[in-house]
């Protein structure tokens, strides 16, 4: 009986050092399974029974590496991606059905958005942004992603408000070049400032990159008809600027023109002024001899003057007086 009791103390000893051992390796796990590592481009948040850990924001800010932590339940280590662009497409203001039915589009079904000329636009975002703050990204608001859906989809609503369709559609394609930079700006640019000033003002960490309108068209049952709008105002636009192309080639070649004709003038006015000056010294000349010795100067310009009329002729023949002579053909005949 002896034997038997010690024999049974001898199993329940070691049954209890085994038990103690199990024991120990699950609390030793227990204890390890805090232990995690921050994945490069993020940083990881601690929360020691709901509560951020850490006296200034250095020390409650881990970034990339080995992190000692105390297991699940009694911390919670919250993964916070800072460097990792993020995304959200925004389809709410589009259309959900591809063909048009009804003579108008569904309100309950179909998202839109109204301009400041009462008209109705779809449009369709993608908005980049980056966590700029991990703290207040996680533990501001429950879901930011979700905020800051509802803060983009409000600022495109009051932005496309403030500016007629057809402005609105050419500043989303970016036409907007030959406009007053002061006075037209593109609508994506609008729509980010506008957000993200209402970001900051509720701080919950985003940083806005980029918002792209992806797609943006009047409602499917008007396109057409917008789109024919649209082809004749560019058709007008074109036709003046090639007016205005044809108009500023016309004017410079008039103005080459004119040029050309005022330098021909000078030039032939200064010819005739210097032939004439030339023959008013010669006449002066002349006339100053003619009052000293006017019967030589007579009869030396006489004698000029038959001598021109000679070399002029070519041919000279002298005949006797009382002749009559004929002119027939260009040949002369007695």
């Amino acid at each position: 009986m002896k034997r038997r009791l010690s024999r049974l103390t001898d199993a329940l000893d070691a049954g209890s050092r085994a038990l103690r051992w199990v024991f120990a390796v699950l609390v030793l796990s227990f204890l390890c399974s805090g232990i995690t590592s921050v994945p490069p481009g993020s940083v990881a948040l601690v929360l020691r029974f709901g509560r951020l850990q850490g006296a200034t924001r250095d020390e409650q800010i881990n970034q990339p590496g080995l992190l000692l932590a105390w297991p699940y339940p009694i911390d919670e280590v919250i993964d916070v991606p800072v460097r990792r662009e993020g995304e959200l497409i925004l389809a709410d203001l589009w259309n959900s059905l591809e063909t048009a039915i009804g003579p108008t589009i569904d309100p309950l079904v179909e998202g839109y958005a109204l301009t400041g000329d009462r008209n109705i636009v779809q449009t369709k975002m993608a908005v980049k942004y980056r966590i700029a703050d991990p703290i207040n990204y996680r533990l501001r608001v429950e879901k930011p992603e979700r905020v800051l859906r509802d803060v983009v989809l409000a600022s495109v609503t009051e932005t496309l408000v403030e500016w007629p369709v057809d402005e609105a559609l050419r500043l989303q394609r970016g036409d907007a070049e030959r406009d007053s930079a002061a006075s037209l700006r593109r609508l994506s640019t609008a729509v980010e400032e506008r957000a993200q000033g209402r970001l900051d003002q509720i701080d919950i960490g985003i940083r806005l990159t980029t918002i792209e309108f992806t797609e943006m068209h009047p409602p499917r049952h008007v396109v057409d008809a917008f789109r024919d709008v649209q082809s004749a105002k560019i058709q007008k636009e074109t036709a003046k600027r090639e007016a205005e192309g044809f108009a500023s080639k016309t004017l410079l070649q008039a103005k080459a023109e004119v040029n050309r004709v005022v330098a021909d003038a000078k030039q032939q006015e200064q010819s005739m002024l210097g032939t004439a000056t030339t023959r008013a010294d010669v006449f002066r000349q002349v006339h100053a001899a003619y009052r000293k010795e006017p019967t030589v100067v007579r009869d030396r310009l006489y004698f000029e003057t038959m001598e021109f009329v000679r070399r002029q002729v070519g041919r000279l023949d002298f005949v006797t007086p009382g002749t009559r002579l004929f002119l027939r053909g260009g040949e002369v005949t007695q």
